[in-house]
């Protein structure tokens, strides 16, 4: 019985604890002890002692004072931004893309290196090498780093131990444990759609549930629900890139004909051509016929996914991934498409466009760890 008590007292201290840091964490405006003390409803002499901890362990700050109309200034009570970091990590077919978050995920360093995937031990290796290099440049603490998240394009067994249908990497498994053996730091493996996804979710308001659409060389998607993402019973939920909108169509990489991805992949527009996105944007803002040409075959193909996935979604759907950047000035054609398709779109347009665009996968990696760390402080 005394085991039982001692534990359910830990429990509580815990969870108390954990209410004055994250009331301050989500925060928007100044608070002092006086704002705590009514807030999160717990006596005076536990909310010092908590505030005390929070102190000693540099979590939070309380040097700056606010305006008083009389007697001395109440401190303001703030998080810590730089108490601890995170990295995020993307690996593509032909790029790595890295970017430091501190804990208030303020952005503090972000780099793209080229190199070109191999399942081997010496892209391992240039991996850890090129992750060491960035917290140098970054100045990121290592005692202050909550581990390494690292996004692929693919599917991430629940044990951390494989990585499976990485079409575009050109492998269809692959042991987590050789790719990452090499970083000396905590790692969490996440599919890049779903780290984009809660990236994207992440901080939004009046936002429940949402669905979204990564448009980059290969096409992937998330499910939120309750700002949670849905992985399904396999780990496989969100393959929007794999339903057929053309039965018999194009073959697409997983081997399968007519999927949006043999559409909707970004490699239509550059790869297939010869170019990059910015110099097919361009000709199309020249009005060049062919590229003209695709890209309002794009739209359409486009259209139909985005239609299909509200169908059977119904809620609010972002669209991300590399090809976002070039898609806020040409919103409105896709908008028109869904217009025609769906009368649910014309009553309550739901579609809206990312904010971290290429950044958003390495910024969810990150965000495992901040999320993790802020939930169980």
């Amino acid at each position: 019985m005394k085991n039982v008590i001692l534990h359910s007292t830990i429990e509580v201290r815990r969870a108390n604890r954990n209410r004055v840091f994250r009331y301050l964490y989500e925060a928007t405006e100044p608070v002092t002890k006086q704002d705590l003390a009514y807030a999160p409803s717990m006596s005076l002499p536990t909310l010092t002692q908590n505030l005390n901890e929070l102190l000693e362990e540099g979590l939070i700050d309380n040097s700056e004072t606010a305006d008083s109309s009389g007697g001395r200034k109440p401190r303001i009570l703030t998080v810590v931004p730089g108490a601890r970091y995170a990295v995020g990590v993307e690996l593509s077919s032909n790029h790595i893309r890295l970017v430091a978050l501190d804990l208030q995920v303020r952005e503090v360093g972000f780099r793209v290196v080229q190199r070109p995937f191999r399942a081997d031990r010496e892209y391992a290796d240039r991996l850890a090498r090129t992750i060491e290099a960035f917290l140098d440049e970054t100045g990121v603490p290592r005692e202050k780093l909550l581990g390494v998240g690292i996004t692929v394009p693919g599917i991430v067994d629940g044990d951390q131990a494989s990585l499976t249908g990485a079409y575009t990497l050109g492998i269809r498994q692959l042991d987590i444990g050789a790719l990452v053996s090499a970083i000396p730091y905590p790692v969490h493996l996440v599919n890049d759609a779903n780290a984009g996804g809660f990236a994207e979710c992440w901080g939004r308001t009046g936002v429940e549930h949402m669905a979204y659409l990564s448009l980059s060389r290969g096409v992937g998607g998330a499910i939120l629900v309750s700002w949670v993402v849905y992985l399904g019973n396999s780990g496989r939920s969100g393959e929007f890139g794999h339903m057929c909108v053309h039965p018999g169509g194009a073959p697409c990489s997983c081997g399968r004909r007519g999927c949006l991805e043999a559409y909707c992949s970004t490699a239509r527009l550059s790869d297939d051509l010869g170019l990059t996105l910015e110099q097919f944007f361009g000709r199309v803002s020249a009005g060049d016929p062919s590229c003209t040409g695709l890209w309002e075959s794009y739209l359409d193909d486009l259209a139909i996914g985005i239609c299909n996935i509200h169908t059977a979604l119904d809620c609010g759907i972002v669209l991300g991934g590399k090809l976002s950047v070039f898609l806020a000035e040409r919103f409105d054609a896709i908008g028109r498409r869904l217009s025609d398709l769906d009368s649910a779109y014309r009553e309550s347009p739901y579609l809206s466009v990312c904010r971290y665009h290429d950044r958003s996968n390495s910024i969810g990696a990150a965000l495992c760890f901040i999320h993790k760390f802020v939930d169980q402080i």
